[in-house]
């Protein structure tokens, strides 16, 4: 019982670190129309400047967190200013093509900045454990766990109460109809680039602090692209819940398949392959999700 306990908790906090890029897949997707592929990359750059903060200018770690965040912030409204405000309304292909090629924009940028090697961030919660019922766990994971839930509270709460957050969610579902009313849209995009890096950051530095801060870190958006699509890309709820079973899968996947003998077939490390397992599966019964509105066209 411990060990699915345990279990259930490393796919709980790996997938929190899932739903929050999902969230920030959902987040762009919904105010643009543009499926970011870049995003994976946002959280490895928002990783290496806080590795770059905490851990070679010694700063405070909560210090160095937030002005990751904040840098991170600043890069996801320029990508928008500067490059995806005149992609809006373009052909989708063309959209794609650009994040991919920003995406190799900022690991070559990272590469030669940072190099290619593994580093740790400073962390007070890295290498420390708490005992529970019994069991012990990783203050790390906890950390993550705990901030992700909140994050997950306020984001809900922003889109359902604030002002700014009903205007988006209006933008997202129609934004012609959004400007005849008044709201900024190109303000909104802006807004949603800026919430999608900030989600993708946070998320960066949680994975740094599970192991390590290094260029590969950006295929875990890859990863976090099923649990948005398993969700539905035009679903809030879906990406966050995405994220969670897709990382208890996963958990479970490493725990009991990877490895595993069946006569003469010897399964792999079947880890790093449920994922996409997962997202051809959904996109072959279900291509816009669990949670995802079907689009219907009337001609």
């Amino acid at each position: 019982m411990e060990k699915i306990i345990e279990i259930v908790f490393s796919g709980f906090y790996t997938g929190a670190i899932y739903a929050l890029i999902a969230l920030g897949f959902v987040l762009i997707f919904k105010s643009t129309g543009i499926l970011n592929f870049a995003q994976g990359e946002l959280c490895m750059i928002g990783a290496f400047i806080c590795y770059n903060f905490a851990t070679l200018f010694n700063w405070p770690y909560l210090l160095s967190f937030m002005t990751a965040v904040a840098i991170g912030v600043l890069v996801g409204v320029l990508i928008d200013i500067l490059i995806f405000r005149r992609m809006v309304g373009e052909p989708i292909y063309s959209t794609i093509m650009m994040t991919i090629g920003l995406a190799s924009i900022l690991t070559s940028v990272t590469g030669l900045i940072w190099g290619h090697d593994f580093f740790s961030i400073r962390s007070p919660f890295m290498g420390r454990t708490t005992a529970l019922a019994g069991m012990v766990f990783s203050r790390a994971a906890l950390w993550t766990l705990g901030v992700s839930i909140v994050l997950f509270a306020l984001f809900i709460l922003f889109f359902r109460k604030a002002r700014l957050g009903v205007a988006l969610r209006g933008t997202a579902e129609d934004a012609d109809a959004a400007g005849l009313m008044g709201i900024n849209v190109k303000k909104m995009h802006m807004v949603a680039w800026a919430l999608g890096s900030f989600v993708a950051v946070v998320a960066g530095i949680f994975l740094a602090e599970q192991s390590f801060v290094y260029s590969g870190m950006r295929h875990t958006g890859i990863k976090a692209m099923s649990a948005a699509i398993l969700g539905g890309l035009d679903s809030i709820g879906g990406a966050i819940i995405g994220g969670f079973v897709v990382g208890i899968v996963e958990s479970f996947a490493a725990s009991y398949l990877s490895g595993l003998e069946i006569g003469s077939f010897h399964f792999g490390d079947v880890k790093d392959v449920i994922a996409f397992a997962i997202m051809i599966v959904v996109l072959m019964i279900r291509p816009y999700g669990i949670f995802g509105k079907e689009k219907v066209e009337r001609v």
